[in-house]
Formats: structure tokens, C-alpha cells, sequence
């Protein structure tokens, strides 16, 4: 339950409207800061008052400009982390043995090839038990497998 509310969030958090309402309210309160101390601290001062507006309107200009240039970055690191994501989900996988290459080694090294198993038990935490399929117990092993030695039975 907990899982699930967390990722709903983080899906919130990441809709392009949750954060251009999130840009909007900074913008807001910022050019209106000036404005709203004044009004708590100096109640005489009116509100609209004309170094209100100057003082408001370059305050609001600076807090576009800046949080912009955050909400930019921010989703240009969003999307570098997407890409990294897709690149290490790619695995040099041997097409006969099954092993994996390890990242950023040569790939005509030996040991720099590793089996399936050792790769998955280092990057999670996932525990390995082996068996034998049906279909490679037969070819393995067939003096064992019960279905050739009945069939040969019948012949």
C-alpha cells in the first residue's frame, strides 16, 4: 500500500501540469513577497503600493528567469537518467554460453566475461538454485529419461 501511494506520487510529481502549477505558485508568492511582509510588518503602507509593483514585477522577472532555468535543468537530468536507465538495461550477453560482458571491459578478455549468475547475484539481491529442464535431462542424460526408455520398450 505504502509501494503503491509512493509511486503514485512520484508519477504526480513528474506530470509536465503538478509542476507548471508548482513553477506558477513560486512565481506568485516570490513577486508578491515584498507586498505581503509590508503588509504584516507595516500595515499603513497599502498594498498596491507603487514600489510594490517595481519591486514585484523585477522580483517576478528574476524568479522566471531562475526557476525556469531550474525547471529546464531538471528535466534535462530527468531525462539523462531515463537514458542511462535504457542503456545499462542493454546487456552484452554471449550468444552461445550465455555470460555477460562486464561494462567498460575489453570484450577479447576472458575475464572479463562472467557468468549470468555471479552478474545477477551483484546487482541484486536475488539468489540462484539450479535445476534441469525436461527437454535438456533427455539430451543429457538419456539412459534416465522415463519417456524415451518407454517408448523404446514399446518398439
Amino acid at each position: 500500500m505504502r509501494l503503491q501511494r509512493s509511486q503514485y506520487l512520484a508519477k504526480i510529481a513528474k506530470s509536465t501540469a503538478f509542476q507548471t502549477t508548482i513553477y506558477l505558485t513560486v512565481i506568485i508568492v516570490m513577486s508578491n513577497l515584498n507586498a505581503l511582509v509590508d503588509l504584516i510588518l507595516h500595515p499603513d503602507i497599502p498594498y498596491f503600493d507603487e514600489e510594490h509593483l517595481i519591486v514585484g514585477g523585477v522580483t517576478c522577472f528574476v524568479s522566471i528567469v531562475l526557476f525556469g532555468i531550474l525547471f529546464i535543468y531538471v528535466r534535462h537530468l530527468d531525462n539523462a537518467l531515463n537514458t542511462i536507465k535504457t542503456l545499462e538495461s542493454i546487456l552484452p550477453v554471449c550468444s552461445n554460453c550465455k555470460k555477460i560482458r562486464k561494462t567498460d571491459s575489453d570484450p577479447k578478455k576472458m575475464d572479463s566475461w562472467q557468468p549470468i549468475e555471479s552478474y545477477i547475484t551483484q546487482k541484486t539481491t536475488t539468489s540462484f538454485s539450479h535445476g534441469i529442464c525436461p527437454e535438456c535431462f533427455s539430451k543429457l542424460y538419456p539412459e534416465y529419461d522415463d519417456n524415451k526408455t518407454k517408448q523404446n520398450d514399446v518398439t
